[in-house]
């Protein structure tokens, strides 16, 4: 009892230090504010609660720690369908690689769709279009006792017609695995860096995100249920409001080849327009097929009445 109740110990201190060590870097205003955007599947199935989730290798773009927990070398492919006509995916692979350790690499991409350009006197000109793209190199390592650490280096591009910004960031991971109580907690905190360069004459901050959260498998239920709190270090106007970023995330197996999945985020409703009505917004649901080393997951993300966002990935291990 007493080393587990120094473990979890050692779980509470790492959490408050990084968030000592973040807050001075938190800003106000944002940009490249797609870094927030879910990536796989199964992460936005479960509202994004996956900071702690292991062995899956989109999970590195939530929590570098997360590589450590890998098992053997992994692949995954998103395609991922906003409104209007946005669309984004990305490509994530992780392997062992002798004297240095898990590492992982992966890319992502957002495509705006095509814009019409027009003169000072209205006239059509041709059409222009915006992308983002993001290259993420990760590593993760042991720390012992159940612990894992794990750093992402990440380089940022964005792209407006003629114009493009460019940026530079680190992301840094602990993740505690109790594996005699299916107990999982972690911290991380993405996007701290700064620009190359940018859109306008000034540089613009990057959306740094404190995020910490925990998960339990239960027994005698094949069911994952986890917690997490992002965007800590958001300015509020009190200190409740700053854990008002939350989601719960529900895997539940089914059988051995499928996985259903269910989610909610509190930030996603919060952002539907006063006055409008938020009926299912933020919540999500979807399902994981399992085939040998192939997985492949869909989900479905509500915002009412604004429409649905549909994700799929494809996920093999070898």
């Amino acid at each position: 009892m007493t080393s587990t109740f120094g473990r979890l110990a050692s779980v509470v201190l790492g959490m408050a230090t990084f968030l000592v060590v973040a807050t001075a870097s938190a800003q106000k205003p944002y940009i490249y504010d797609f870094l927030r955007s879910d990536v796989s599947a199964r992460a936005s199935a479960m509202g994004g609660s996956f900071i702690t989730v292991t062995n899956d290798v989109s999970a590195i773009y939530y929590n570098p720690a997360t590589l450590n927990t890998i098992d053997s070398s992994q692949v995954a492919f998103s395609a991922f369908k906003h409104l209007l006509d946005i669309n984004s995916g990305s490509l994530m692979f992780a392997t062992e690689i002798s004297g240095i350790g898990r590492t992982g690499i992966g890319v992502s991409y957002n495509n705006y769709g095509s814009f019409q350009r027009r003169d000072k006197n209205g006239q059509e000109v041709g059409d222009f279009g915006s992308s983002d793209i993001v290259a993420i190199v990760g590593w993760g390592t042991t720390l012992g006792e159940g612990f894992s650490a794990g750093l992402n280096a990440k380089a940022i591009f964005s792209t407006i017609d003629t114009y493009g910004s460019s940026a530079l960031a680190l992301d840094g991971g602990l993740l505690y695995v109790d594996t005699a109580s299916r107990f999982q907690a972690a911290a991380s905190i993405q996007n701290l860096g700064g620009q190359l360069s940018s859109f306008g004459q000034g540089s613009e901050p990057l959306p740094v995100d404190l995020r910490l959260g925990v998960s339990h498998q239960l027994r005698g239920l094949p069911l994952l249920i986890a917690l997490n709190f992002s965007r800590l270090l958001d300015e509020q106007d009190n200190f409740i409001d700053r854990f008002a970023a939350f989601s719960v995330g529900g895997e539940f197996t089914l059988s051995r080849p499928i996985r259903l999945r269910i989610g909610y985020n509190n930030r996603i409703r919060q952002d539907v327009p006063i006055g409008s009505s938020k009926g299912l917004s933020g919540f999500s649901g979807g399902v994981g097929i399992v085939i040998k080393d192939y997985r492949v997951d869909y989900s479905f993300n509500s915002l009412d009445r604004l429409g649905g966002q549909h994700r799929v990935t494809l996920n093999a291990a070898f």
